[in-house]
């Protein structure tokens, strides 16, 4: 297969991916209660063993730090005081999700939050990346809106990398104000604060995704389920895309790391695969190239973020086209069946968020992450590999696959 027919085939599963699964979802991590079930200890000792950040009191401070970043972006941003963030009722202290609450009485019809545009993550932060917004112009080019997904994972990532290195330079002296390019470009990360709540880890804010899972808890837990096939369909889509964005993303992060990068002036640094020489694109006998430190993880992550948040929305383009988009605050909300919260999208691309009933202080506030007229369109099988979770169901995930719930195994006909 060559490089391109390789690529080709990594964005048309995307494609699918990208159309008409999430128009009104809101997905967000799902709570785990970490019961004894034998039969998937090891799924569960990986779940229970990565959630040990969740409850730490930097938690806090980071959505403190989400907080006044939103309120300070725009002018149209609005947050009710009347509204906080803290674990969650469902499992939040034991699987370290957050959930968001009424700090007093709301009124049906109060509104909670306003989130502009420009708060949200879209495909324009991407193509508009003074970094790699070229290269990612020049893949949408080719693909089309199939490569939506794996644009905005790349630019994620790439600003999570560098958010790395950002914290690694101040943990060996450096300082925030520091007059030097470097650190002028690392403190000015547009969606740091956001970043930094958003579950790059298996566990963080109890994200429990297949793209985290290990191949062989695939194999021993999903195999003959009717999930097998597309967690299978997505971890193989996402390890060509990781591929696909070392090309691009590489020289931007080991340059801000302090390497030597190699620059192609003519023709700029970034070329796909199949517009490299044949020396350069063939490795010499026994060698591979070896992909950037942490890129891996990040992109993994960045899908999960991507597959797991986005949501479709009107564009306030006023052309009537939609996109998809990550909205800070909102996503903090939980899923229910029966949520007590409306939402509005607004002309200028934003989105309001009101109480749907009369909600008392202390309450949690919910949303649906699926809108009741699209349950029969997705099964809950596939709904659990694009999302993470089952929506509406509180029986640990891990335990329905050890007890073969019809929701991935399909019954046998009674001899």
């Amino acid at each position: 297969m060559t490089t391109r027919t390789m690529i080709i085939s990594l964005l048309l599963p995307l494609l699918v991916l990208s159309i008409g699964n999430r128009s009104c979802i809101f997905a967000n991590a799902f709570g785990i209660v970490h019961r004894h079930v034998p039969s998937v200890s090891r799924i569960l000792q990986l779940s229970a063993a990565s959630s040990t950040e969740t409850t730490s009191v930097g938690n806090v401070e980071k959505y403190d730090d989400l907080i006044q970043w939103f309120l300070s972006s725009s002018d149209k941003s609005y947050l009710s005081p009347k509204v906080g963030f803290r674990p969650s009722t469902r499992g939040g202290l034991v699987t370290g999700g957050y959930g968001t609450f009424a700090n007093d009485d709301l009124v049906e019809g109060e509104l909670l939050f306003r989130i502009p545009r420009i708060c949200c993550v879209t495909l324009d932060d991407a193509l508009t990346d003074l970094e790699c917004g070229s290269a990612f112009q020049k893949l949408l080019e080719q693909f089309g809106p199939g490569s939506d997904t794996v644009i905005v994972a790349g630019y994620l990532a790439k600003e999570y990398l560098l958010l790395k290195e950002y914290d690694r330079r101040l943990q060996d002296g450096a300082k925030p104000d520091d007059n030097t390019p470097e650190m002028r470009r690392l403190s000015n990360i547009k969606f740091a604060p956001y970043i930094r709540t958003l579950p790059w880890e298996r566990g963080v804010n109890a994200q429990e995704h297949v793209l985290f899972w290990e191949d062989e808890d695939v194999e021993a837990l999903l195999k003959g389920s009717l999930a097998y096939g597309d967690a299978i369909e997505i971890r193989t889509t996402v390890k060509k895309a990781i591929k696909v964005l070392d090309d691009i993303i590489s020289p931007v992060i080991r340059t801000a790391r302090g390497e030597q990068v190699e620059v192609e002036e003519e023709e700029g640094w970034f070329r796909f695969p199949w517009q490299q020489s044949k020396e350069e694109s063939t490795p010499s006998s026994g060698e591979t190239k070896a992909l950037l430190p942490g890129l891996e993880d990040a992109v993994r992550g960045a899908f999960v973020i991507s597959l797991s948040r986005a949501f479709v929305a009107p564009s306030g383009a006023g052309d009537g086209k939609e996109e998809d988009r990550l909205e800070p605050i909102l996503d903090m909300l939980q899923h229910s069946n029966i949520p007590n919260i409306r939402h509005k999208f607004c002309n200028d691309g934003s989105i309001e968020v009101t109480a749907g009933l009369n909600i008392q202080s202390g309450e949690e506030l919910f949303n649906q992450y699926k809108g009741e007229d699209k349950n029969d369109s997705m099964p809950y099988h596939r709904f659990f590999t694009r999302f993470g979770f089952v929506p509406g169901v509180t029986e640990p995930v891990a335990n329905l696959i050890a007890e073969r719930s019809t929701i991935f195994f399909p019954q046998r006909a009674s001899v």
